[in-house]
């Protein structure tokens, strides 16, 4: 069987997201819409019926808050984030302007397309997803599901810590050992224990809370701290 080399990845994060692609065996990051490494994960949907992804739909929901606040009642928004929480769930979130539901999937989905949108000199269809390691059967189908509406025809996932190690492999120069990775995201929080002989990795164990990361802490921080 022929071997299709793959040379972009996505981190399709909780709260921010990123694409890269393999120039000359170094992984090179590419700019987002407006010169950043990172979008934000975050989905909305226009009046005119228009979908946006990244930092034009983050700032419709900064806006749809400021607006809520305002007339100091909650009002629905059709700006949407921290939905590859809910990956592989029945819930879905509705959109009044658009008039229908949407899964997670389908949300993620939009963000990959956009990210897909950045890579302007040539056409891809193949791609690595990262995915935490704590992720679920049915999560990592879901992700792959994202990723096939998203236009890419094939879609290999990779757990974080592991491509955290790879990464850091690739760099180091005392590579034999025992290695233990974190990974601390915006909304996931991972850790694998491997084994590097030879240049060969190991995993020996991964775990993880898909409901600890830095949101989680901001929301701490208000609730205990800043509103008492």
């Amino acid at each position: 069987m022929a071997r299709i080399k793959i040379d972009y990845g996505i981190d399709l994060g909780t709260t921010n997201s990123a694409i890269c692609r393999m120039e000359k065996g170094k992984p090179i990051i590419i700019k987002t819409d407006v010169l950043k490494d990172t979008m934000p994960s975050c989905v909305s949907f226009t009046k005119r019926k228009g979908i946006k992804a990244g930092d034009s739909a983050f700032n419709d929901l900064k806006s749809d808050k400021r607006r809520a606040s305002k007339v100091g009642k909650k009002e629905a928004s059709n700006a949407y984030v921290e939905f590859k929480r809910t990956m592989a769930t029945s819930i879905r979130y509705h959109s009044s302007f658009m008039n229908q539901d949407y899964s997670s999937e389908e949300l993620s989905a939009e963000v990959l397309k956009t990210l897909k949108s950045f890579v302007t000199d040539e056409l891809i269809s193949s791609v690595v997803i990262t995915v935490p390691a704590k992720f679920t059967v049915n999560q990592k189908t879901a992700t792959i599901e994202a990723a096939k509406l998203a236009g890419f025809k094939r879609c290999e996932l990779l757990q974080e810590p592991i491509a955290a190690s790879m990464s850091y492999g690739l760099t180091t120069n005392e590579k034999n050992g025992i290695w233990m990775v974190f990974d601390f995201g915006g909304g996931t929080f991972d850790a694998a224990l491997l084994k590097v002989e030879d240049g060969i990795m190991q995993v020996f164990d991964t775990e993880g809370d898909n409901y600890l990361g830095g949101k989680n802490l901001d929301y701490a921080i208000v609730d205990n701290i800043i509103i008492p």
